[in-house]
């Protein structure tokens, strides 16, 4: 895949997408906090105002291969739109944890559903067999979205639901 990528949303409008750079931490804070307080709680599972500086670095520092991140963006102005990201897990090195935030203004417009795909596919390119995610289980967007795109659900508990998608075998083409 070549990047920046770019996705066309369901209103016409393009963004570009890219691998997470550590110079990208200035404006992924920016698009956290543009984020609705909803929004934030709905991504972190817990109210976030804002990221510590720590918890920033961790975000934005990728190798690439054991943890992954892309950025959409638009543009013309830079302004980060959205992030997906996956990381190894600890003790499986073959699941890969996924977590994707979209811009309030462009949710329901597709594109967490391609930020999903893109981060699939690069899961699947450095060999990891499954992704995992996890989601409030009131917010029926992420579970139709992670549904949709394949993902089954693995269990409930404590108002979070977890997902499974089994990487292997999911044609890397598809949203």
């Amino acid at each position: 895949m070549t990047w920046p990528h770019t996705v066309t949303l369901k209103d016409g409008s393009e963004v570009s997408v890219r691998p997470l750079e550590a110079s990208d931490a200035p404006e992924l804070a920016a698009a956290i906090v543009r984020l609705s307080p909803e929004s934030r709680y709905r991504r972190f599972l817990s109210p976030v105002p804002s990221l510590p500086a720590a918890h920033l670095r961790y975000l934005t520092d990728v190798d690439h291969h054991g943890r992954e991140a892309l950025i959409a963006f638009d543009p013309s102005s830079c302004r980060g739109l959205g992030v997906a990201r996956w990381g190894v897990l600890l003790d499986d090195p073959g699941v890969a944890e996924i977590a994707v935030a979209v811009d309030d203004e462009k949710q329901r417009l597709g594109l967490a559903g391609a930020l999903l795909s893109l981060l699939s596919r690069r899961a699947a390119s450095e060999g990891l067999r499954e992704a995992r995610a996890a989601t409030q289980s009131e917010n029926r967007a992420a579970l139709r979205l992670l549904e949709r795109f394949g993902f089954r659900r693995i269990r409930s508990q404590g108002g979070v639901t977890e997902f499974a998608l089994p990487l292997a075998t999911r044609p890397l083409d598809e949203p």
